[in-house]
């Protein structure tokens, strides 16, 4: 999945991104990685504002329990920045 994602060039970077946030939020137990990506996001210029926005998105379409995973390895991302 990943590299057909990031092989493409039909997303934007910073959309990839998302994509792969969402796909991590969803599995679950890979805070390591979901940190990186979000790092990752804020490179490519998502704003950190646009990246609690997703994660209400993530609540909407996954759920809380992953929501509120996301959102507490988003707020470690933006507090060491």
């Amino acid at each position: 999945l990943f590299a057909d994602i990031f092989e493409r060039d039909v997303l934007s970077y910073a959309e990839r991104e998302l994509v792969t946030i969402s796909v991590l939020s969803s599995i679950g137990d890979v805070e390591p990685m979901l940190r990186s990506h979000f790092k990752i996001g804020l490179n490519m210029g998502l704003t950190p504002n646009q990246l609690h926005q997703f994660v209400g998105i993530i609540k909407q379409t996954i759920g809380s329990k992953e929501s509120d995973a996301s959102q507490h390895v988003l707020n470690e991302v933006l507090k060491d920045k």
